[in-house]
């Protein structure tokens, strides 16, 4: 079987990816990693070049192209570039692992592939617990549609593992016939198509998390380094850190971990010009201004939704 982990990345994501790379190579993974160009301005990074291989929506086929623009038709909040995490299923790979940028790795991730075997999807995270407010409008119609557990089985789509499989793709293909049907209901991003593609589907899904008591994959739920390093010392697991839900400062105490490709001088220069914003406010007024601009595209998108 052949085994990849696939990223997507360009020069604005180009630090998180470098120091997601790293923590894959520190753990002791060594398969192969492709790296699909998101768009835009091009990675430079030469230890980034050095560690995978570069692609482009111009290497897969015709199948996968027509594939993106039919997704990109219904999935109207997500750019291109975030969708480029299906050009895997068209790969020549067997088995993949997806991961977002903005994540470290917290073990190595090959032997998350042993539980790829029974399965057509594998992933950990909490999403779960989360009542599908991040994937739906209307949850509670979802529940009555698939099922009272049917919100159980949701998945968080920015580190994920599958098999490459003409089942998923078609599957896929059906969530977006749903979309249509039952504008209103869900959101129009990759997370929530997955979601419904799988209960479409009836996939067979493992979450870590859940049904093996794997630790939580998102960074928000520890205090600092100590927190995790005490959990996994009493017998807790875990796949990776998930620095999801916004921007990270690099000031709060977990956030260490995204600056561990760094030497010591780069570091303090991180260290430094953040704390400054931090104590000017500077981090807080942009926060607050990237929020105003992402609750506007929403009020914006929900209008369009209604008028569709």
């Amino acid at each position: 079987m052949k085994k990849c982990i696939f990223l997507v990345a360009n020069k604005k994501s180009e630090t998180q990816c470098a120091n997601l790379i790293y923590s894959i190579r520190q753990s002791g993974c060594t398969l192969p990693i492709n790296l699909i160009h998101f768009g835009g301005e091009e990675i430079t990074s030469q230890y980034i070049q050095n560690e995978v291989t570069f692609m482009y929506e111009s290497d897969f086929p015709d199948e996968a192209i027509n594939f993106i623009d039919r997704v990109q038709e219904v999935i109207t909040s997500c750019p291109r570039g975030f969708l480029y995490r299906f050009l895997a299923l068209f790969s020549d790979y067997d088995e993949v692992l997806y991961s977002d940028n903005d994540i470290v790795a917290m073990c190595n991730w090959e032997s998350l592939f042993e539980y790829l075997e029974d399965n057509d999807l594998v992933h950990a995270d909490l999403e779960y617990t989360t009542k599908g407010k991040y994937n739906y409008y209307k949850p509670e119609v979802v529940k009555k549609i698939f099922g009272e557990k049917s919100l159980e089985s949701a998945i968080t789509a920015g580190h994920i593992l599958f098999k490459r499989d003409q089942k998923i793709i078609d599957d896929i293909y059906k969530a977006l016939e749903w979309f249509k049907s039952n504008y209103g209901i869900p959101k129009r991003h990759d997370q929530s198509l997955l979601h419904v593609a799988s209960l479409l589907g009836n996939w067979k899904i493992r979450n870590l998390c859940k049904t093996d008591n794997w630790l939580s994959s998102w960074a928000g739920h520890f205090q600092n380094n100590l927190d995790i390093i005490l959990k996994i010392q009493a017998g807790q697991r875990i796949s990776h850190l998930h620095y999801s839900g916004g921007t990270p400062s690099n000031t709060a105490p977990i956030d260490d971990l995204l600056l561990s490709n760094l030497n010591k001088k780069s570091r303090v220069k991180v260290l430094v010009s953040a704390g400054l914003k931090d104590l000017t406010g500077i981090s807080t007024l942009a926060s607050y201004h990237k929020k105003g601009k992402n609750k506007l595209k929403a009020i914006l998108k929900n209008l369009n939704d209604s008028a569709e």
